[in-house]
């Protein structure tokens, strides 16, 4: 049976951990490899001696080729991708202030985007129309969105960007 492809050691330089595990991931699906263990021992072969030390500083008292490969890779994820303190996210979110060249459409798709680990549940739309309000960074559009008496998230962003635009 032929091979297809080749895959080279994990450079955290070069890509991101979840990058080289769908590359792997390919690898596996092109040459039929579905069996844990093979995938297993062809990881372990190629992943580079860097990622090997660290697979096996994660694992102890394991050792790697004991060791089944979701364990390994789940192990590997919670080292190259940690999961984001909800804290430290909301704090970021708090703080954002829109920069003067900054356009709202683009502040308020930035905050949107912080919200990914803020964990704001139901309420993430009165949190964004919350951080629009306070960090519009104008005075004028700010006390027009102020004076709203039953701003929704959806007038707080067409009030702004009216403004901007007039």
């Amino acid at each position: 049976m032929a091979t297809y492809g080749k895959v080279s050691p994990f450079d955290e330089v070069e890509e991101t951990w979840t990058q080289y595990t769908e590359r792997l991931e390919q690898y596996f699906l092109a040459n039929e490899v579905t069996d844990a263990k093979e995938q297993r021992a062809i990881f372990l072969s190629v992943c580079g001696s860097k990622t090997y030390a660290l697979i096996r500083d994660l694992l102890q008292p394991k050792k790697p080729g004991d060791t089944e490969i979701k364990e390994i890779f789940k192990e590997l994820e919670k080292h190259f991708i940690p999961t984001p303190s909800v804290i430290v996210e909301r704090f970021k979110f708090h703080g954002r202030i829109r920069s003067v060249d900054e356009g709202i459409a683009k502040y308020v798709a930035e905050l949107r985007r912080m919200t990914k680990h803020c964990k704001f549940g139901t309420s993430l739309d009165d949190m964004i129309r919350d951080r629009l309000v306070c960090g519009i960074n104008n005075e004028k559009i700010q006390r027009r969105l102020l004076a709203e008496p039953e701003l929704t998230y959806k007038k707080a962003v067409e009030l702004s960007l009216a403004m901007e635009s007039a």
